[in-house]
């Protein structure tokens, strides 16, 4: 479990993230306010704490303290959102994450924050992806273009059924959240969509926490 906060005074923008991530994670965000440290070290009671710092009014640093206060990562980053995901999505499905075997990043929030031990992704993956996701969206326009025509398409037209009206509503077992954990990046995604991604530009590892 863990617990995520912000640094003091955060702006609107690292307030949002803050919220987004806690989302994703399952975490419960407490908003700071005038709290110290140490409060703030108090009220995550053993468990791993997650501080959003601000860098001129934008959100610019994870910092991740193990259970009784040491430091064992900070990242620091530039953000931009590439697709929009209403956030009660976000609230649901279960986790998985991967990522390259040299980050750092993959390798410490493999130690002390994941319980399941993430999947190693070659980089060549990364393209494939790319190309699935390309794929996938270009099929899924053609059948709605086809739908609005009033063509039907068969199943080697399209990747994806066609859209009706009488679909059962989605639930929760269909989403999957997934954090992938590159040397350069992390990209938090919604089944096949990344709502979220962070460019990494560098990042502090503190060993005395282990």
């Amino acid at each position: 479990m863990m617990l995520l906060t912000s640094s003091r005074k955060p702006s609107f923008k690292t307030k949002i993230l803050c919220k987004k991530l806690a989302l994703f994670f399952d975490a419960p965000y407490m908003n700071r306010g005038k709290m110290s440290f140490s409060d703030v070290l108090a009220q995550s009671d053993g468990h791993v704490l997650l501080v959003v710092g601000d860098y001129h009014g934008n959100p610019g640093s994870l910092s991740f303290y193990a259970a009784g206060g040491a430091p064992f990562l900070s990242v620091y980053f530039s953000e931009t959102t590439p697709e929009q995901v209403p956030q009660a999505e976000l609230r649901y499905g279960s986790h998985t994450f991967g990522g390259t075997g040299s980050s750092l990043v993959f390798k410490q929030l493999n130690t002390y924050l994941f319980e399941n031990t993430g999947e190693i992704i070659p980089h060549i993956s990364l393209n494939a992806s790319k190309a699935a996701r390309k794929n996938a969206d270009a099929a899924s326009n053609t059948a709605d273009a086809g739908a609005q025509s009033g063509q039907l398409l068969t199943s080697q037209e399209s990747d994806r059924p066609l859209k009706s009206k009488t679909a059962a509503p989605i639930s929760e077992k269909d989403f999957v959240r997934r954090l992938n954990i590159f040397d350069d990046r992390l990209e938090f995604m919604s089944n096949d969509r990344i709502f979220l991604r962070l460019y990494i530009k560098s990042v502090k590892e503190d060993a005395s926490a282990a």
